[in-house]
């Protein structure tokens, strides 16, 4: 684990090139924050991070940590040396691979299953993606729509080799998606009309990834890279987006997040 490396002086000579090093370590500014809030976190998140790392548990290794960075780079443009993570299966559970938590609102931290310390793999999952996994998860802890998470496992996924957990893996956003599914699948043997179920989930599914296609076209038109911004964008934007709509931060080319996705994100620059 590194410490962030952002330099305070830009805050003030250069709040562009201070956002774009923040965002290229997986500190990204979200829709609803200003230039001044954002900073704040930011200070609040160096600050306090130290003080609330658990002691005891064994730190990610550095060769899973690196491996993890260069799958969020290469896909979504950040890697986050900085965030802690540690194994133990106390914190994750015996069922899962990996979770984040977040302490008082902006301090991530992320733990991968105690089981990892044997191997890469476990239950089917690879120690590397499944940190990759959390840390798009830790990058996005500001953003809203924290209510509706349309796409919270969408971007997640994304780091998967797995093309069934790239497509899939956003259905596990809310417990009740797979549930309503199986259970829809399991009961259709009693009787057919339990088929709807399981139909109106792929039904919803396939629409949400509709729409992320239309919104990654949207912005190929604009010249970026859909990827990237859109993992950087809220799920209300995202909508826009889909709907032959600009958000503001597409549209307004004196806002901080426009300059920011067309400094780092344009296609000429790949």
């Amino acid at each position: 684990m590194t410490q962030i490396a952002l330099p305070d002086k830009l805050k003030v000579s250069d709040p562009l090139e201070y956002l774009c090093r923040a965002d290229e370590q997986g500190l990204l500014i979200a829709p609803d924050e200003t230039f001044d809030t954002f900073s704040a976190r930011i200070d609040k998140l160096i600050r306090e991070l130290p003080e609330n790392l658990p002691r005891g548990l064994p730190e990610v290794s550095a060769p899973v940590r690196d491996q993890a960075g260069k799958i969020t780079e290469k896909i979504f443009g950040f890697r986050t040396d900085w965030l802690p993570a540690y194994y133990s299966t106390h914190e994750t559970g015996h069922f899962s691979a990996g979770v984040s938590v977040i302490l008082n609102d902006c301090l991530p931290l992320v733990y991968l299953s105690g089981a990892f310390l044997k191997g890469n793999r476990h239950r089917g999952y690879d120690a590397i993606e499944t940190l990759a996994h959390e840390s798009v998860h830790a990058a996005r802890i500001a953003f809203p729509d924290r209510s509706i998470f349309l796409y919270d496992e969408y971007f997640p996924c994304q780091v998967h080799a797995s093309r069934f957990r790239r497509l899939a893996g956003n259905s596990f956003r809310k417990w009740y998606i797979p549930a309503l599914f199986f259970i829809g699948l399991t009961a259709a043997a009693v009787h057919p009309l339990f088929l709807t179920m399981p139909l109106a989930v792929m039904l919803t599914e396939s629409v949400l990834l509709v729409r992320m296609r239309t919104a990654k076209e949207k912005l190929r038109s604009l010249g970026l890279q859909p990827g990237p911004v859109l993992l950087r964008l809220s799920d209300a934007e995202i909508g826009m987006l889909a709907n032959g709509k600009l958000p503001s931060c597409l549209s307004d080319k004196t806002a901080l997040r426009f300059r920011l996705f067309f400094r780092r994100f344009a296609l000429d620059q790949r």
